[in-house]
């Protein structure tokens, strides 16, 4: 009688090990796919910024053009949830692949403010198909005893590249100016951008052999809007917004204009925070499994609070570069747990609709938060920024965390989307 437990426990111990192995290959293909997608416009964020600085903008201009960014992003949310569901996925996924690098090639090429102002737009629309077809394609592509695997490995490897990315923003450019060629700095990042659009187009070729079954088909029944979940996600998901679309995106400007560090150091503090982005989202599900979901979220974001507030204090280079690392990996342990949760709790016809409500809430939060955050910098510098952050990862903590007790309540509307694969296994565990 006590050799059958204990032959359970390892036998969901070896399912648990063995879930990347049931992956299929269309998710692999995706795989590839993201790869190359990663890698390309990991090397491009972090170098356009740095590369507009050098061109004598301040944090003000690119806020503005990281907003411009950001609110393309938000006017093309709806019409390509339409274009999903009519479509499919794949289509939409091909057409960001091949235009949203053609158009950064021009925002490299055409320098004005107001070329940069609408090319930023332009390419804000050419992207917004990614994260609306993201977590359905992962989704779609593992089953509910492997998707927290598919999800962390996905954004493991996406953070990973971008430590190849730090890697050759940083040296690259500084090679081409001090080699033979006597490329200018600038000319040697204008080089590198171009090339980190040519990556992102290689992408196209194993998205192109993707077979998707689950492609956004008309469902059968009238699909809501808004699932009444998403009324507890969302207060918190714009929450933790304002703090991944603020302090991010001039976290390399940060390191080098307050910090002095130079370009080739900075890239390589840039590949080790990618670096211990990798880990982090690999050890998420680790502590989910400890913490459980919810709880493992918060958890990430309340040490997210505690590092943001230690970087505003600290004067001392090496100890603001270790807070930066130790920031970079507890913001992104949480990521895969939020999009695990809104995947989980949402029935899957709905996930492509509360996937493009999502991000049409996150990208206008960005939005507004890139452009404040940049005239706040020039006005009072980086430390109230990196306090209003703070403040703002911990109260999305706590109303993650108060998510549970809204589902609890006698009239809840909205049941997890899950409850009948984790009633199964329940049943198929005590057999």
């Amino acid at each position: 009688m006590s050799t059958a437990p204990a032959a359970l426990r390892a036998k969901r111990r070896r399912a648990g090990m063995n879930s990347t192995r049931r992956l299929s290959a269309d998710f692999w293909k995706f795989f590839a796919a993201a790869f190359f997608f990663d890698l390309g416009f990991g090397l491009f964020f972090f170098l356009f910024p740095l590369y507009l600085t050098d061109l004598h903008c301040d944090e003000r201009t690119i806020g503005h053009i990281t907003a411009c960014l950001t609110l393309g992003n938000v006017a093309g949310t709806l019409p390509a949830t339409m274009l999903a569901r009519r479509f499919g996925l794949r289509p939409l996924l091909l057409f960001t692949f091949c235009t949203a690098p053609l158009v950064s090639v021009l925002r490299v090429m055409f320098l004005s403010p107001s070329a940069q102002l609408a090319l930023a737009f332009a390419a804000g629309l050419a992207l917004c198909c990614w994260p609306i077809c993201f977590s359905p394609v992962v989704a779609s592509l593992t089953s509910a005893h492997n998707r927290a695997s598919g999800f962390s490995i996905v954004f493991a490897t996406g953070i990973g590249m971008g430590t190849c990315a730090g890697i050759l923003g940083g040296f690259v450019p500084e090679f081409l100016h001090a080699g033979k060629m006597h490329v200018s700095l600038i000319g040697g990042m204008r080089t590198v951008l171009m090339f980190a659009c040519a990556i992102i187009l290689v992408g196209a070729w194993p998205l192109w052999k993707l077979r998707l079954t689950d492609q956004l088909s008309q469902p059968q029944r009238r699909v809501r809007l808004f699932h009444p979940f998403l009324l507890r996600f969302l207060p918190p998901f714009i929450l933790w917004n304002v703090v991944t679309g603020s302090f991010p995106a001039f976290g390399a400007i940060y390191l080098q204009q307050v910090l002095r560090i130079p370009l080739g150091r900075l890239g390589m503090v840039f590949s080790a925070s990618q670096m211990v982005q990798f880990f982090a989202a690999l050890a998420a599900p680790l502590l989910v499994r400890r913490r459980g979901l919810i709880k493992g979220i918060a958890t990430a974001q309340i040490a997210t609070s505690v590092f943001l507030v230690l970087i505003g204090v600290t004067n001392i280079v090496s100890a603001a570069v270790v807070l930066y690392l130790a920031y970079n990996a507890m913001q992104f342990m949480c990521s895969p747990g939020i999009y695990h949760l809104l995947m989980d709790r949402i029935p899957e016809e709905e996930r492509s609709t509360a996937s493009a409500l999502q991000n049409l809430c996150g990208a206008l939060c960005q939005a507004g938060t890139a452009a404040i955050s940049g005239s706040c910098i020039v006005m009072f510098g980086y430390p109230p920024l990196l306090v209003a952050n703070a403040a703002s990862a911990l109260v999305s903590a706590l109303l993650f965390l108060a998510i549970p007790r809204m589902e609890n309540r006698p009239n809840s509307p909205a049941e997890p989307a899950s409850a009948a694969v984790m009633e199964h296994s329940a049943e198929c565990s005590q057999s």
